[in-house]
């Protein structure tokens, strides 16, 4: 052996180079399989779903061995006694979040009204769209959301146009816990009508639409109440669905208030107020 290496060292040294490759590739999988819980209270279920049964809760900094990935869901097991179950990725790896919760295992789809070509309505002034305003509100609400840990995805996070038909795919693929679409109503005439309203069509999102209308009771806006429609984005979806008018953008008294920052922020906490009591 130790001649045919003299004869061989160049055929040697490039097998050994190989092998010691294969080990470290090996060796940085291992790892990248394994991670370390950042928030406290992290809970481990019985299968990749908020609403399976609760294994326990861990504290932070808990070391944990990825054995399979779901739609953002983790098969794990604890390194320290091998107690194996799922966990919300998202949670478990959030560095911002000091103790994790009930709602930081939802997931919400943000749907902001129009998009690119299709403006929407046009403000009383006459300068600006619709599009604007739900863009902003839904960005500022998806900010307020993740504080709370939760995971927020948005149909469109830019000005582009999003075909009707797409908008529910993405509640139905991530198994939403609620979809929100965010629209400012236009009446027939200028200053003709006034005010806030939420829609719903299939029978389990009514709870939604209630527990949102009760939390949107403070905004400076009369609340018109609930109602059923069969819009195409909360018809065609099997998940929780609310569609939001939150204000005529042709009407001088609301628009004043839809183009603060202010008011947009208020709506964004008590979306986020709502969907907290929603979910617990």
């Amino acid at each position: 052996m130790i001649a045919w290496l003299k004869e061989n060292k160049i055929g040697a040294t490039i097998v050994a180079v190989i092998l010691f490759a294969i080990f470290l590739l090996i060796l940085s999988l291992s790892k990248q399989n394994q991670f370390t819980t950042r928030p406290n209270d992290v809970r481990l279920h019985s299968a990749p779903n908020r609403h399976s049964r609760t294994l326990t809760t861990m504290k932070s900094g808990t070391k944990l061995l990825v054995l399979a990935r779901q739609n953002g869901w983790w098969r794990v097991k604890n390194t320290k006694n091998d107690q194996v179950g799922w966990v919300a990725a998202w949670v478990a790896n959030n560095t911002s979040l000091k103790t994790a919760s009930t709602l930081s295992e939802a997931t919400f789809v943000l749907d902001a009204g129009h998009g690119g070509s299709d403006t929407g309505a046009i403000s009383i002034d006459g300068k600006h769209y619709e599009k604007t305003y739900t863009l902003a509100t839904a960005e500022k609400t998806k900010k307020e959301l993740e504080k709370t840990g939760a995971r927020v995805l948005m149909v469109r996070d830019s000005d582009v146009v999003v075909p009707l038909l797409y908008i529910p795919r993405k509640a139905e693929a991530y198994q939403a816990d609620a979809q929100i679409s965010f629209h400012f109503d236009s009446a027939e005439q200028n200053n003709a009508a006034s005010g806030i309203s939420q829609f719903y069509y299939n029978a389990n999102s009514q709870t939604l639409a209630q527990t949102l209308n009760r939390s949107l009771n403070n905004l400076p806006l009369q609340n018109r109440g609930v109602d059923t429609v069969p819009y195409l984005v909360i018809k065609d979806v099997s998940r929780p669905a609310v569609l939001l008018e939150l204000g005529f953008i042709n009407s001088k008294k609301d628009f004043s208030y839809i183009r603060q920052n202010s008011y947009q922020q208020k709506v964004a906490r008590d979306i986020r107020q709502g969907l907290s009591q929603y979910i617990q």
